[in-house]
Protein backbone atom coordinates (compact mmCIF):
# COMPACT_ATOMS: atom_id res chain seq x y z
CA UNK A 1 0.00 0.00 0.00
CA UNK A 2 2.93 2.41 0.97
CA UNK A 3 4.46 1.47 -2.78
CA UNK A 4 1.40 1.87 -4.35
CA UNK A 5 0.96 5.58 -2.95
CA UNK A 6 4.36 6.47 -3.69
CA UNK A 7 3.75 5.63 -6.94
CA UNK A 8 0.47 7.45 -7.25
CA UNK A 9 2.11 10.43 -5.79
CA UNK A 10 4.71 10.42 -8.66
CA UNK A 11 2.74 9.58 -11.03
CA UNK A 12 0.17 12.89 -10.22
CA UNK A 13 3.40 14.72 -10.13
CA UNK A 14 4.49 14.06 -13.32
CA UNK A 15 0.88 15.02 -14.58
CA UNK A 16 1.23 17.95 -13.17
CA UNK A 17 4.40 18.84 -14.40
CA UNK A 18 2.97 17.97 -17.96
CA UNK A 19 0.30 19.98 -18.11
CA UNK A 20 2.40 23.20 -16.87
CA UNK A 21 4.74 22.47 -19.88
CA UNK A 22 1.75 22.16 -21.91
CA UNK A 23 0.17 25.48 -20.68
CA UNK A 24 3.72 27.40 -20.93
CA UNK A 25 3.97 25.89 -24.66
CA UNK A 26 0.32 27.40 -25.81
CA UNK A 27 0.82 30.63 -24.19
CA UNK A 28 4.40 31.33 -24.02
CA UNK A 29 4.60 32.22 -27.41
CA UNK A 30 4.89 36.35 -27.99
CA UNK A 31 4.75 38.08 -31.82
CA UNK A 32 6.23 41.59 -32.26
CA UNK A 33 3.71 43.49 -33.00
CA UNK A 34 3.81 44.70 -36.83
CA UNK A 35 2.78 48.59 -35.99
CA UNK A 36 5.42 48.84 -33.40
CA UNK A 37 8.24 48.06 -36.00
CA UNK A 38 6.47 50.14 -38.64
CA UNK A 39 6.18 53.44 -36.12
CA UNK A 40 10.19 52.81 -35.58
CA UNK A 41 10.95 52.84 -39.25
CA UNK A 42 8.87 55.79 -39.83
CA UNK A 43 9.90 57.58 -36.32
CA UNK A 44 13.69 57.11 -37.97
CA UNK A 45 12.41 58.28 -41.56
CA UNK A 46 11.16 61.72 -40.28
CA UNK A 47 14.58 62.95 -39.97
CA UNK A 48 13.67 63.63 -43.85
CA UNK A 49 11.86 66.48 -42.29
CA UNK A 50 15.05 68.61 -41.54
CA UNK A 51 14.98 68.92 -45.34
CA UNK A 52 11.59 69.40 -46.46
CA UNK A 53 8.38 70.70 -44.30
CA UNK A 54 6.40 68.51 -47.45
CA UNK A 55 7.43 64.91 -45.30
CA UNK A 56 5.92 66.43 -42.04
CA UNK A 57 2.87 63.08 -43.37
CA UNK A 58 6.01 61.33 -41.74
CA UNK A 59 6.15 61.78 -38.18
CA UNK A 60 2.60 61.93 -38.00
CA UNK A 61 2.33 58.41 -39.54
CA UNK A 62 5.05 57.18 -37.00
CA UNK A 63 2.94 58.54 -34.08
CA UNK A 64 -0.41 57.23 -35.11
CA UNK A 65 1.00 53.64 -35.95
CA UNK A 66 2.94 53.92 -32.57
CA UNK A 67 0.07 55.17 -30.80
CA UNK A 68 -2.18 51.71 -32.51
CA UNK A 69 0.78 49.32 -31.42
CA UNK A 70 0.80 50.64 -27.86
CA UNK A 71 -2.98 49.63 -27.67
CA UNK A 72 -2.60 46.30 -29.03
CA UNK A 73 -0.08 45.44 -27.22
CA UNK A 74 -1.20 46.70 -23.47
CA UNK A 75 -4.55 44.96 -25.08
CA UNK A 76 -3.34 41.86 -25.19
CA UNK A 77 0.59 42.01 -22.82
CA UNK A 78 1.16 37.85 -22.79
CA UNK A 79 0.88 37.98 -26.68
CA UNK A 80 2.14 40.69 -27.94
CA UNK A 81 5.74 42.49 -27.80
CA UNK A 82 7.16 45.72 -28.94
CA UNK A 83 5.68 48.12 -26.76
CA UNK A 84 9.41 49.50 -26.17
CA UNK A 85 9.46 49.73 -30.23
CA UNK A 86 6.54 51.86 -30.14
CA UNK A 87 7.28 54.14 -27.41
CA UNK A 88 10.71 54.18 -29.62
CA UNK A 89 8.59 54.87 -32.59
CA UNK A 90 6.67 57.78 -31.19
CA UNK A 91 9.60 59.63 -29.84
CA UNK A 92 11.34 59.81 -32.92
CA UNK A 93 8.52 60.96 -34.75
CA UNK A 94 7.95 63.92 -32.31
CA UNK A 95 11.37 64.47 -32.00
CA UNK A 96 12.78 64.66 -35.65
CA UNK A 97 9.00 65.84 -36.99
CA UNK A 98 8.78 68.74 -34.29
CA UNK A 99 12.75 70.21 -34.56
CA UNK A 100 13.20 69.52 -38.24
CA UNK A 101 9.81 70.62 -39.43
CA UNK A 102 10.57 73.87 -37.17
CA UNK A 103 14.42 74.38 -38.29
CA UNK A 104 12.79 74.32 -41.96
CA UNK A 105 10.34 77.38 -41.19
CA UNK A 106 12.92 78.97 -39.16
CA UNK A 107 15.45 78.68 -42.21
CA UNK A 108 12.67 79.75 -44.67
CA UNK A 109 11.78 82.93 -42.80
CA UNK A 110 15.63 83.99 -41.45
CA UNK A 111 16.22 84.10 -44.93
CA UNK A 112 15.02 87.01 -45.85
CA UNK A 113 15.17 90.17 -43.12
CA UNK A 114 11.72 91.36 -41.56
CA UNK A 115 9.52 93.49 -43.89
CA UNK A 116 10.69 91.94 -47.28
CA UNK A 117 8.85 88.85 -48.62
CA UNK A 118 11.43 86.06 -49.89
CA UNK A 119 11.41 84.81 -54.13
CA UNK A 120 12.95 83.30 -56.42
CA UNK A 121 13.59 82.93 -59.90
CA UNK A 122 11.01 80.19 -60.11
CA UNK A 123 8.61 82.46 -59.05
CA UNK A 124 9.52 84.91 -62.01
CA UNK A 125 8.63 82.51 -64.51
CA UNK A 126 5.40 83.14 -66.80
CA UNK A 127 2.98 80.13 -66.37
CA UNK A 128 2.20 77.60 -69.16
CA UNK A 129 0.29 79.01 -71.44
CA UNK A 130 -0.16 82.18 -70.25
CA UNK A 131 0.02 85.39 -73.11
CA UNK A 132 1.65 87.03 -70.58
CA UNK A 133 5.61 87.89 -70.26
CA UNK A 134 5.35 87.76 -66.64
CA UNK A 135 3.93 85.78 -63.80
CA UNK A 136 1.08 86.60 -62.08
CA UNK A 137 3.15 86.30 -58.60
CA UNK A 138 5.53 88.94 -60.34
CA UNK A 139 2.43 91.25 -60.64
CA UNK A 140 1.58 90.87 -57.43
CA UNK A 141 5.25 91.91 -56.47
CA UNK A 142 4.94 95.55 -58.06
CA UNK A 143 5.92 97.91 -55.98
CA UNK A 144 6.45 95.58 -52.84
CA UNK A 145 9.89 95.31 -51.27
CA UNK A 146 11.48 91.08 -51.99
CA UNK A 147 14.68 89.71 -51.35
CA UNK A 148 16.12 87.72 -54.15
CA UNK A 149 19.17 85.07 -53.92
CA UNK A 150 21.26 84.93 -56.83
CA UNK A 151 24.72 85.56 -58.55
CA UNK A 152 26.01 88.90 -60.22
CA UNK A 153 26.82 88.81 -64.14
CA UNK A 154 30.40 90.06 -64.59
CA UNK A 155 30.11 93.57 -65.80
CA UNK A 156 32.63 96.44 -67.07
CA UNK A 157 33.48 96.89 -63.92
CA UNK A 158 34.77 94.51 -60.63
CA UNK A 159 34.96 97.10 -57.75
CA UNK A 160 32.32 99.69 -56.59
CA UNK A 161 29.68 98.10 -58.71
CA UNK A 162 26.08 100.28 -58.21
CA UNK A 163 24.29 98.64 -60.79
CA UNK A 164 24.49 94.63 -61.95
CA UNK A 165 22.15 91.73 -62.98
CA UNK A 166 21.15 88.80 -61.61
CA UNK A 167 20.55 85.43 -62.14
CA UNK A 168 19.64 82.48 -60.89
CA UNK A 169 23.11 80.37 -61.72
CA UNK A 170 26.43 82.02 -62.82
CA UNK A 171 26.49 81.65 -66.83
CA UNK A 172 29.56 79.38 -67.60
CA UNK A 173 30.64 81.98 -70.42
CA UNK A 174 28.70 85.17 -72.40
CA UNK A 175 27.12 82.37 -75.23
CA UNK A 176 25.39 81.00 -72.29
CA UNK A 177 24.13 84.47 -70.65
CA UNK A 178 22.51 85.21 -74.22
CA UNK A 179 20.64 81.77 -73.91
CA UNK A 180 19.22 83.67 -71.30
CA UNK A 181 15.47 84.12 -70.72
CA UNK A 182 14.17 87.91 -70.24
CA UNK A 183 12.86 86.52 -67.21
CA UNK A 184 15.30 84.95 -65.52
CA UNK A 185 17.30 87.98 -65.25
CA UNK A 186 16.57 91.07 -62.86
CA UNK A 187 18.24 94.32 -63.22
CA UNK A 188 19.66 95.48 -59.64
CA UNK A 189 20.38 98.86 -58.67
CA UNK A 190 21.66 99.86 -55.32
CA UNK A 191 20.53 102.59 -53.31
CA UNK A 192 21.87 104.49 -50.21
CA UNK A 193 25.18 104.62 -50.79
CA UNK A 194 25.77 100.85 -51.14
CA UNK A 195 28.44 99.15 -53.59
CA UNK A 196 29.83 95.83 -54.00
CA UNK A 197 32.58 94.07 -55.99
CA UNK A 198 32.36 91.42 -58.30
CA UNK A 199 32.23 88.04 -56.61
CA UNK A 200 31.28 84.94 -58.25
CA UNK A 201 29.56 83.97 -54.89
CA UNK A 202 26.13 83.72 -54.05
CA UNK A 203 24.24 87.22 -52.63
CA UNK A 204 20.92 88.37 -51.33
CA UNK A 205 19.46 91.83 -52.69
CA UNK A 206 16.53 93.25 -50.96
CA UNK A 207 14.04 96.12 -52.36
CA UNK A 208 11.62 97.38 -54.30
CA UNK A 209 10.43 95.13 -57.17
CA UNK A 210 9.18 96.29 -60.26
CA UNK A 211 7.83 94.54 -63.67
CA UNK A 212 8.03 96.08 -66.96
CA UNK A 213 6.80 93.89 -69.61
CA UNK A 214 6.88 96.73 -72.25
CA UNK A 215 10.69 96.99 -72.68
CA UNK A 216 10.30 93.69 -74.77
CA UNK A 217 8.36 95.69 -77.57
CA UNK A 218 11.11 97.91 -77.49
CA UNK A 219 13.83 97.95 -80.19
CA UNK A 220 17.11 96.95 -77.97
CA UNK A 221 15.16 95.36 -75.82
CA UNK A 222 16.21 95.83 -72.17
CA UNK A 223 15.18 93.95 -68.56
CA UNK A 224 11.79 93.07 -67.34
CA UNK A 225 12.43 92.76 -63.71
CA UNK A 226 14.17 95.16 -61.38
CA UNK A 227 14.75 95.57 -57.70
CA UNK A 228 15.56 98.97 -56.25
CA UNK A 229 17.70 97.16 -53.35
CA UNK A 230 18.58 99.06 -49.98
CA UNK A 231 20.12 95.30 -48.78
CA UNK A 232 22.44 93.28 -49.65
CA UNK A 233 23.57 89.98 -47.75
Amino acid sequence: MAVDSISDKIAASQRRRTYKLAARSRTGYQAVQPHAVVSLILGILSVICFLTVYAVFIPIAGVAFGLVARREILRMPKERLGLGLAKAGVLFSLVFGLSGTGWVMYSFLAAAPPGYRLISFADLQPESGSRSPISQQAEAMEGKKVFLYGHMVAGERAFGITNFVLVADLPHCNFCRGQLKPTQMVEVHLKNGLKLDYSTKRIGVGGVFSAQPDVLNQQFGGMIYRIEADVVR
